[in-house]
Parts: C-alpha cells; structure tokens; sequence
C-alpha cells in the first residue's frame, strides 16, 4: 500500500439488511476516527443495504478506523470488508456518459461489458434496472460511465458502439459525461 503526500486510503464494503442509521453511523466513526470521506455510494436493493466508502487519513488514523469497523459491523448485522489501496494511476482518457435501454432479457449487461472490454473502454459507474412497462413487458435501464482512452477516435468509437447496439435491438445513447 502506498501513500500520497502521508495520505492512506483505505477501501469498506458493508453489506447487510437495510437499516435507517447506516450511513450515520459509518461516517461519524469515520470522522471521529479522524478520517476522510472521498467518495461513497450507498443503495438499497430489495431489504438489503450496500455502503461502499473510499476513505483517506494518515496511517494511525486509517489504523484507527480498521479497528472500529467490525464492532460496528457487528451491531448492524453487516458483512464488512476492507481493502488498503493506492491512488488509481489514470492514463488519459476521455469520460462519456451511456444510456441503454431495452427489452430485458439474459446476458445484455455481459455483452455490453464485452464491447467494453473489447475495446478497452474503462467502466468507471454502471447502474441497471429492471421495470415493468405499462405492456407488461419487462424493460432494463442500463446506464454507464467510461473512460474512452484519448487515442482512440471517438466518432469511430460511438458508430461502433451504436452499430453493436442496433445488432442487438437496444436502444443506446453516448454522449459526453457532464458532471
């Protein structure tokens, strides 16, 4: 594991059954324990909770949070796991926003992430659900950030992604992310 600048960063995952006071009680031990709050996400999928948090401090402070964790697990009922981890070295690229929509149906998420791999696109945020239409025909709503590396051509890129999608009937948008 290495630092930045006497800055470590540690990686929690928390699963477990969806309690109102979750998050509250992740992010002030984290605070007391004198950490930082990087990035966190969390959702809530059928009666289960998801917390993930990418959190930074210095060594004894990210220590101190390690140790707090599992009690905390523990009286939430919740599957913990952590991970010390290390600045992602970026390579240059270019961030896009996709949006599919679809009939749903087995294995459109695996081949979208194919195309992906293929083209060696970095998927950063993916979001799917599933919903009944009116016509009670099941529909996904997939939806994506990438990293489309700088050298590639992103008109070449878009036509090959929109081509791959009408090959396989989903209805696809790719655009520049706007934060």
């Amino acid at each position: 594991m290495m630092s930045v600048n006497n800055q470590h960063f540690l990686v929690v995952t928390a699963l477990g059954s969806d309690h109102i006071g979750i998050l509250e009680a992740f992010t002030k031990t984290s605070r007391q324990c004198g950490c930082n709050i990087v990035e966190s996400k969390l959702t809530i999928i059928d009666d289960q909770c998801s917390l993930l948090m990418h959190l930074s401090g210095t060594w004894n402070t990210v220590a101190k949070l390690e140790a707090a964790l599992p009690v905390l697990a523990e009286q939430y009922g919740c599957t913990l796991q952590t991970k010390r981890t290390s600045p992602r070295k970026n390579l240059p690229a270019l961030p896009y926003q996709v949006s599919v929509i679809a009939q749903d149906k087995p294995g459109i998420l695996n081949d979208l992430a194919l195309f992906f791999l293929h083209q060696g696109i970095r998927v950063d945020e993916m979001h799917c659900e599933t919903f009944e239409a009116k016509s009670q025909i099941f529909m996904t709503n997939i939806n994506f950030v990438v990293h489309i590396p700088a050298k590639q051509h992103i008109a070449t890129t878009r036509e090959q992604f929109m081509v791959y999608c009408e090959d396989r009937n989903l209805d696809a948008v790719i655009e520049p992310y706007k934060n």
